[in-house]
């Protein structure tokens, strides 16, 4: 294998006239390869750095840092004819969805199509570039320090090489794919990605609790606290721009809910709190125990732990999905991976209890992913286990 990697080319972007220029000319283009420079050390939200753009000619690197006016960059974003390449695109999301309140579509990520493609699954861009390329890319500057100004030379390099081969790796993708018949696939979980990031660009957090995997534990009064407190912490960690876990921990806010301290004295008795907390946000917290008792309890229909005989027939579905997988050639972490398949069980689960009797799994409210392609191969999975 090459370990030579060659000098790359770039121009450098820092003006708002060159920023606008470049949109302007790629608005012509079919498809553009991206990628994102960030740090986020203790911060909840990433600060951008830098953004990478491969237009199949010449590759940009973008310094945000001097560039006020981003709406024609915004605009090209959301130009339905230009494609969105990234490799492994979940965190570049998050970023376009802080700084400019949107997400790049349409949009192909690499690393899912790579694994339709049955070459891996989760395969990082140095890896696939070396399977496609035979070029080793370097690591070194992962975590170098990308707010520094000026950026090092090996640093922009680093960050040219990020993008120089996504276009010629998308193109041979594509190619494959439709010979397969599989490109509607990966751009339908390309997509699909985006529903991440719903809760994120409508500031709406008021489902946040849901995320909390022993909340069937509360009871209805407990969990209609649970549900405040989760959604105060999201909105905290914005406004001070911390992790939420520097703001309150889950066990703690847990712990709150379980037992609806009244005063601070009685918040001061759960342990996992820190005495800087209770100062700074005792109030608060109290403010919303308070309110939590004057709304109505919330009817408590988490799902519960997964009994033993319940367990055995979630284990004999993971085996004919994984068996499903291997004859249609898709890694079973694309067709169906645990947490699907646990939701479609769930719902099953929860309209077993409540009918006593067979249910048709076609009639009940099916996550979105079985809703697409993975319906014609997953339904008849779940029909034959399930009756």
């Amino acid at each position: 294998m090459n370990n030579d990697v060659p000098t790359i080319d770039y121009r450098l972007i820092k003006t708002n006239q060159e920023l606008n220029t470049c949109c302007q000319h790629w608005q012509s283009k079919a498809f553009l390869g991206m990628d994102t420079e960030f740090m986020r050390v203790n911060t909840f939200y990433p600060q951008l750095a830098l953004i990478q753009v491969n237009d199949g000619d010449a590759i940009y690197l973008i310094d945000p840092l001097g560039i006020s006016e981003w709406e024609a960059f915004a605009e090209l974003m959301l130009s339905p004819g230009v494609v969105k390449i990234f490799h492994s695109c979940s965190e570049d999301l998050g970023v376009f969805v802080r700084h400019f309140g949107l997400l790049p579509t349409p949009l192909f990520d690499t690393q899912i199509a790579n694994a339709f493609l049955n070459e891996g699954f989760g395969l990082s861009y140095q890896n696939l570039v070396a399977a496609q390329s035979g070029h080793e890319l370097p690591k070194g500057e992962t975590r170098s320090d990308w707010l520094q100004r000026p950026l090092t030379q090996q640093q922009l390099q680093y960050a040219a090489l990020d993008v120089e081969y996504l276009p010629a790796i998308y193109l041979a993708q594509k190619e494959q794919l439709q010979e397969q018949g599989r490109l509607s696939w990966v751009e339908e979980d390309c997509q699909r990605l985006s529903g991440n990031y719903r809760e994120e660009l409508a500031q709406d957090f008021s489902q946040a609790y849901l995320g909390f995997s022993a909340a069937w534990q509360l009871n209805g009064e407990q969990l209609r606290l649970l549900k405040l407190l989760a959604e105060w912490r999201e909105k905290r960690a914005r406004q001070r721009d911390k992790p939420k876990n520097w703001i309150v921990q889950d066990k703690s806010i847990l712990e709150i809910a379980r037992y609806q301290p009244q005063a601070l004295q009685e918040l001061k008795a759960i342990d996992s709190l820190s005495v800087n907390f209770i100062r700074y946000e005792g109030e608060a917290i109290l403010q919303l125990v308070r309110q939590a008792q004057d709304l109505p309890p919330l009817a408590n229909d988490l799902p519960r732990p997964l009994s033993n005989a319940q367990k055995k027939l979630f284990k004999k579905a993971q085996t004919l999905v994984r068996q499903k997988a291997e004859s249609v050639g898709l890694p079973v972490e694309i067709l169906g991976r645990k947490r699907l398949l646990l939701a479609v069980f769930n719902v099953w689960l929860a309209s077993q209890s409540e009918t006593q009797q067979a249910v048709d799994i076609t009639s009940l409210t099916l996550p979105d992913e079985l809703l697409g392609w993975r319906k014609a191969i997953l339904l008849p999975v779940f029909q034959e286990l399930f009756q």
